[in-house]
């Protein structure tokens, strides 16, 4: 059965919670590690947050019956993550190298756009309903 939009909205947000802790968890770690390295610790956050998404998402957010296989959905999610990673990454690097935003501060402003652009990908194109 398809869930409506804010249905599936509700379930993105306590998945996505979820999500977040994950990617800003590993972000902040190797922050904490090195300071620098706001790049690849964008990077280690992302990759962290994607492997936990994929299938807390598939199950739980947009659980209903679904089009397409796990294989092809897999591929979707990692052609979606990997344009989520450029985006996030350069704009990151915009702000933190350009306007001299703190890492932290840029990366919560980045993350806010690219998780709503990823809901809406996802419900219409990832996990498309059967």
């Amino acid at each position: 059965m398809k869930q409506g939009a804010l249905h599936q909205l509700v379930r993105y947000g306590i998945v996505g919670g979820i999500v977040y802790a994950a990617d800003f968890g590993a972000f902040a770690l190797l922050m904490w590690l090195m300071p620098d390295a706001y790049l690849p610790a964008n990077i280690v956050g992302k990759t962290t947050g994607a492997c936990v998404g994929f299938l807390l998402h598939k199950k739980f957010t947009f659980s209903w019956d679904q089009k397409d296989s796990s294989k092809r959905q897999a591929a979707a999610y990692l052609l979606l993550f990997g344009t989520n990673l450029a985006a996030s990454s350069l704009l990151m690097w915009f702000l933190v190298d350009y306007a001299k935003a703190n890492a932290f501060i840029a990366k919560l402003f980045v993350d806010g756009i690219v998780i709503a652009a990823s809901f809406v990908a996802n419900r219409l194109w990832v996990y498309r309903a059967a």
